[in-house]
């Protein structure tokens, strides 16, 4: 689980990057290598919860998100991960 430290002021050159970075997130989500993203309502931190097989695939990963570089963040590996969705899954079958 990734927790990253939001700046209180964004600038424009961060606010620009809003779009590339949901775009990463995006692919993160189809690729299975992202479970979770969450704001904090006062926009002071974000959570992420990744499926990495190393410390080094989950810090290639964040490095690579473009808000990356106007923020802090730590992490700490979880046990496990729980979520409820509200939508049934569908079998195509």
């Amino acid at each position: 689980m990734v927790e990253f430290i939001l700046p209180e002021n964004f600038t424009d050159e961060m606010i620009n990057t809003i779009p590339e970075q949901r775009k990463m997130v995006d692919k993160y989500f189809y690729s299975g290598k992202l479970l979770a993203y969450t704001l904090a309502s006062d926009r002071s931190k974000l959570w992420s919860v990744f499926v990495c097989q190393s410390e080094a695939e989950l810090i290639n990963l964040v490095e690579k998100l473009p808000m990356t570089r106007f923020v802090d963040y730590t992490y700490l590996e979880t046990l496990f991960h729980e979520s409820v969705t509200q939508f049934p899954s569908f079998s195509l079958n």
